[in-house]
């Protein structure tokens, strides 16, 4: 008997505990996106590949560190660099007077613009650097007029603000070098390939299983909430009855009467040709016909 039916579970785990508790009986297809639900059937029937994740996530871990510190060496190589590059033309940057040498300043100048836009395209630090610490950065990109007011206004302290913004943003840098989105990317997709491999083989699983019904769902998911359209079918399975098991037919016995010796008339007893009146019987009939016999047949038969 065939039959259809709609059913509507609150939750992603309440749908994936019935689907498992339905594979255990009955052949279940799976119609549908149940790539939304693959988790929770794994977890539900005992599959969700803990190990191989674990040792994935460790990997990832190890990979991680390697590369943390990797980059971090490269970060305070270049920290190092920049730290003496900006302390030979921090005089520079501040030298606006008339005997200061314009070409000098500008050399200082692009310098410090090129360092501010690196920095701009890390969206991460850049994002994570106050308000603050980028005006007093950018400070000595000013014009020549505007630096001379800067300096009139607040004197040298302009300076030493300048270097301990420029140290603190050192400092930013070195905090969280930038993990590889690449790396990410590649750790996200192993896994989802060891879920799927794992997925693909439940799902086989429960299609192949010799059962009597077969179960076909169509899941959807709206509002947290899962409503399944549910087909039930029998299964025709035709069962084959080994031979093997049943006992050998027995050959049939043919029922004989008892033994008659023809020479005696003896019943039962011996047969004609080991009659112990035989040889009596034979020289007898030689002695009436004048034939030889042999055996108890007349030998002369053979002649005619």
């Amino acid at each position: 008997m065939n039959r259809s039916s709609s059913l509507e579970f609150p939750d992603k785990n309440e749908f994936a505990k019935w689907v498992v508790v339905k594979a255990t009986s009955n052949v279940v297809t799976c119609h549908g996106d149940v790539k939304l639900y693959r988790e929770e059937l794994l977890k539900f029937a005992g599959r969700w590949p803990t190990d191989h994740l674990k040792k994935l996530d460790e990997s990832r871990e190890d990979s991680i560190k390697t590369m943390y510190e990797h980059r971090k060496d490269e970060l305070s190589e270049k920290i190092s660099t920049l730290r003496t590059q900006f302390a030979s033309i921090t005089g520079a940057l501040f030298s606006v007077n008339a005997q200061a040498k314009p070409g000098k300043r500008y050399a200082a100048v692009q310098t410090l613009r090129g360092f501010v836009e690196e920095l701009e395209q890390d969206d991460e630090l850049w994002t994570r650097m106050d308000a603050p610490t980028k005006f007093t950065l950018s400070l000595p990109l000013r014009n020549k007029h505007e630096m001379q007011q800067l300096l009139r206004l607040l004197g040298q302290d302009v300076k030493t603000v300048w270097c301990d913004t420029i140290e603190r943003v050192f400092a930013m840098m070195l905090e969280a070098p930038e993990e590889s989105k690449s790396n990410d990317r590649s750790h996200a997709l192993d896994r989802d390939q060891v879920i799927a491999k794992e997925f693909r083989e439940l799902l086989k699983q429960w299609s192949c299983r010799k059962a009597a019904r077969q179960v076909t769902i169509t899941p959807e998911s709206r509002n947290g909430r899962v409503y399944c359209h549910v087909e039930e079918t029998s299964m025709n399975v035709k069962v084959f009855k080994s031979t093997r098991d049943r006992p050998a037919l027995e050959r049939p016995r043919v029922q004989c009467g008892p033994v008659v010796c023809r020479n005696c008339g003896a019943l039962g007893q011996h047969w004609t040709l080991s009659c112990p009146m035989k040889e009596d019987r034979d020289a007898t009939d030689a002695e009436n016909s004048g034939n030889v016999t042999c055996g108890g047949w007349d030998v002369s038969l053979l002649f005619r």
